[in-house]
Protein backbone atom coordinates (compact mmCIF):
# COMPACT_ATOMS: atom_id res chain seq x y z
CA UNK A 1 0.00 0.00 0.00
CA UNK A 2 0.95 3.34 -0.47
CA UNK A 3 1.35 6.38 1.92
CA UNK A 4 -1.58 7.67 0.65
CA UNK A 5 -3.44 4.58 1.01
CA UNK A 6 -2.12 4.28 4.40
CA UNK A 7 -3.52 7.48 5.65
CA UNK A 8 -6.96 7.41 4.00
CA UNK A 9 -7.24 3.63 6.13
CA UNK A 10 -6.51 5.82 9.28
CA UNK A 11 -9.18 8.14 8.50
CA UNK A 12 -7.97 11.02 7.35
CA UNK A 13 -8.90 13.13 3.96
CA UNK A 14 -6.22 13.37 0.75
CA UNK A 15 -6.56 16.20 -1.43
CA UNK A 16 -4.25 16.84 -4.24
CA UNK A 17 -1.89 20.09 -4.40
CA UNK A 18 -1.25 21.91 -7.62
CA UNK A 19 1.69 19.57 -8.83
CA UNK A 20 -0.47 15.85 -8.37
CA UNK A 21 1.17 15.08 -5.28
CA UNK A 22 -1.75 13.59 -2.63
CA UNK A 23 -1.45 15.00 1.04
CA UNK A 24 -3.89 14.34 4.09
CA UNK A 25 -5.61 16.23 5.46
CA UNK A 26 -5.06 15.72 9.38
CA UNK A 27 -8.58 14.61 10.58
CA UNK A 28 -10.08 17.28 13.24
CA UNK A 29 -10.77 16.61 16.69
CA UNK A 30 -11.91 18.66 19.21
CA UNK A 31 -10.11 18.84 22.61
CA UNK A 32 -13.38 17.69 24.38
CA UNK A 33 -13.70 14.72 22.50
CA UNK A 34 -10.18 13.65 23.39
CA UNK A 35 -10.69 14.60 26.99
CA UNK A 36 -13.60 12.30 27.45
CA UNK A 37 -11.31 9.41 25.92
CA UNK A 38 -10.48 6.72 28.74
CA UNK A 39 -6.59 8.10 29.21
CA UNK A 40 -7.04 11.44 27.18
CA UNK A 41 -8.39 14.00 30.34
CA UNK A 42 -5.65 15.57 31.69
CA UNK A 43 -5.96 18.33 33.98
CA UNK A 44 -4.04 20.84 31.96
CA UNK A 45 -5.88 20.08 28.89
CA UNK A 46 -9.25 20.29 30.79
CA UNK A 47 -7.74 23.56 32.64
CA UNK A 48 -6.74 25.45 29.34
CA UNK A 49 -10.17 24.21 27.30
CA UNK A 50 -12.43 25.41 30.46
CA UNK A 51 -10.47 28.83 30.24
CA UNK A 52 -11.25 29.26 26.41
CA UNK A 53 -15.12 28.61 26.51
CA UNK A 54 -15.57 30.95 29.66
CA UNK A 55 -13.61 34.02 27.83
CA UNK A 56 -15.35 32.94 24.92
CA UNK A 57 -18.99 33.33 27.13
CA UNK A 58 -17.55 36.49 28.67
CA UNK A 59 -16.46 37.99 25.31
CA UNK A 60 -19.90 37.31 23.35
CA UNK A 61 -22.27 36.71 25.73
CA UNK A 62 -24.63 34.21 27.35
CA UNK A 63 -25.67 31.59 25.12
CA UNK A 64 -23.86 33.24 22.15
CA UNK A 65 -20.68 31.09 22.43
CA UNK A 66 -20.25 27.45 20.46
CA UNK A 67 -17.43 26.90 23.01
CA UNK A 68 -19.35 27.28 26.10
CA UNK A 69 -22.05 24.99 24.79
CA UNK A 70 -18.95 22.00 24.00
CA UNK A 71 -18.12 22.70 27.51
CA UNK A 72 -21.61 22.28 29.06
CA UNK A 73 -21.58 18.87 26.54
CA UNK A 74 -18.34 18.29 28.02
CA UNK A 75 -19.56 17.84 32.03
CA UNK A 76 -22.64 16.54 31.06
CA UNK A 77 -20.76 13.45 29.96
CA UNK A 78 -17.91 13.88 31.91
CA UNK A 79 -18.95 13.95 35.27
CA UNK A 80 -21.63 10.82 34.83
CA UNK A 81 -18.14 8.32 34.93
CA UNK A 82 -15.75 10.76 36.50
CA UNK A 83 -17.97 12.88 38.96
CA UNK A 84 -15.96 16.03 40.64
CA UNK A 85 -18.15 18.31 42.87
CA UNK A 86 -16.05 21.36 41.95
CA UNK A 87 -17.08 20.73 38.36
CA UNK A 88 -20.20 20.03 38.98
CA UNK A 89 -20.88 22.81 41.00
CA UNK A 90 -19.66 25.53 38.13
CA UNK A 91 -21.45 23.33 35.50
CA UNK A 92 -24.69 24.37 37.66
CA UNK A 93 -24.28 27.28 38.50
CA UNK A 94 -23.47 28.41 34.84
CA UNK A 95 -26.20 26.40 32.87
CA UNK A 96 -28.57 28.39 36.12
CA UNK A 97 -27.56 31.47 35.17
CA UNK A 98 -27.68 30.96 31.35
CA UNK A 99 -31.28 29.51 32.20
CA UNK A 100 -32.22 32.76 33.72
CA UNK A 101 -30.81 35.03 30.90
CA UNK A 102 -33.85 33.04 28.24
CA UNK A 103 -30.68 30.40 27.28
CA UNK A 104 -31.40 26.90 27.88
CA UNK A 105 -29.00 24.50 26.27
CA UNK A 106 -27.12 24.14 29.50
CA UNK A 107 -29.64 23.55 32.08
CA UNK A 108 -31.05 20.96 29.32
CA UNK A 109 -27.17 19.62 29.74
CA UNK A 110 -27.85 19.65 33.19
CA UNK A 111 -30.71 17.76 33.32
CA UNK A 112 -29.42 14.96 30.69
CA UNK A 113 -26.59 14.52 33.35
CA UNK A 114 -28.89 14.18 36.41
CA UNK A 115 -31.17 11.27 34.50
CA UNK A 116 -28.40 9.47 32.88
CA UNK A 117 -25.62 10.25 35.46
CA UNK A 118 -27.62 9.39 38.25
CA UNK A 119 -28.67 5.82 36.67
CA UNK A 120 -25.12 5.26 36.12
CA UNK A 121 -24.34 6.26 40.02
CA UNK A 122 -27.04 7.20 42.51
CA UNK A 123 -26.37 9.72 44.63
CA UNK A 124 -28.70 11.56 47.08
CA UNK A 125 -27.37 15.10 46.97
CA UNK A 126 -27.66 15.16 43.07
CA UNK A 127 -31.25 14.04 43.54
CA UNK A 128 -31.97 16.87 45.51
CA UNK A 129 -30.42 19.19 43.37
CA UNK A 130 -32.08 17.32 40.74
CA UNK A 131 -35.75 18.29 42.03
CA UNK A 132 -35.04 21.61 43.25
CA UNK A 133 -33.85 22.57 39.64
CA UNK A 134 -36.93 20.23 38.08
CA UNK A 135 -38.85 22.32 40.36
CA UNK A 136 -37.36 25.82 39.89
CA UNK A 137 -37.37 25.18 35.92
CA UNK A 138 -40.67 23.92 35.71
CA UNK A 139 -41.67 27.38 37.94
CA UNK A 140 -40.26 29.35 35.73
CA UNK A 141 -42.74 28.20 32.55
CA UNK A 142 -40.53 25.17 31.41
CA UNK A 143 -41.55 21.60 30.85
CA UNK A 144 -37.82 20.10 30.31
CA UNK A 145 -36.29 19.15 33.42
CA UNK A 146 -39.78 17.94 34.58
CA UNK A 147 -40.14 15.61 31.28
CA UNK A 148 -36.41 14.38 31.99
CA UNK A 149 -37.18 14.03 36.04
CA UNK A 150 -40.30 12.31 35.14
CA UNK A 151 -39.04 9.79 32.46
CA UNK A 152 -35.88 8.96 35.14
CA UNK A 153 -38.26 8.31 37.70
CA UNK A 154 -40.26 5.91 35.72
CA UNK A 155 -37.25 3.97 33.87
CA UNK A 156 -34.64 4.10 36.95
CA UNK A 157 -35.08 0.32 38.84
CA UNK A 158 -34.46 1.92 42.09
CA UNK A 159 -36.87 5.20 41.64
CA UNK A 160 -39.08 4.43 44.74
CA UNK A 161 -35.74 4.44 47.12
CA UNK A 162 -36.27 8.13 47.34
CA UNK A 163 -38.42 10.77 47.93
CA UNK A 164 -39.99 13.25 45.76
CA UNK A 165 -40.33 16.78 47.04
CA UNK A 166 -44.27 17.26 47.38
CA UNK A 167 -44.54 20.43 44.81
CA UNK A 168 -42.76 18.50 41.90
CA UNK A 169 -45.48 15.14 43.19
CA UNK A 170 -48.24 17.96 42.04
CA UNK A 171 -46.80 18.94 39.28
CA UNK A 172 -45.74 15.52 37.66
CA UNK A 173 -49.29 14.37 38.71
CA UNK A 174 -50.58 16.13 35.42
CA UNK A 175 -48.59 13.79 33.38
CA UNK A 176 -49.67 9.85 32.99
CA UNK A 177 -47.01 9.24 30.21
CA UNK A 178 -44.34 10.63 28.21
CA UNK A 179 -46.80 11.54 25.31
CA UNK A 180 -47.77 14.27 27.66
CA UNK A 181 -45.14 16.35 27.45
CA UNK A 182 -44.96 16.62 23.81
CA UNK A 183 -48.72 17.98 23.83
CA UNK A 184 -48.54 19.84 26.97
CA UNK A 185 -48.82 23.61 27.53
CA UNK A 186 -45.70 24.83 29.61
CA UNK A 187 -47.18 26.28 32.98
CA UNK A 188 -47.25 29.59 33.75
CA UNK A 189 -44.90 31.15 35.29
CA UNK A 190 -44.81 32.14 38.58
Amino acid sequence: MSDATNELVAGESSYSSSYGTPRSIPKFQHPSHEMLKDSGFTKLAYSKFRVKCLKERQKLGIGQSQEMNTLFRFWSFFLRSHFNRNMYEEFKQYAVEDSKASYRYGIECLFRFYSYGLEKKFRSDLMQDFQKETLQDYNSGNLYGLEKYWAFRKYYKGSRKYHTMPELEVALSKYKALEDFRTAVAPQQE
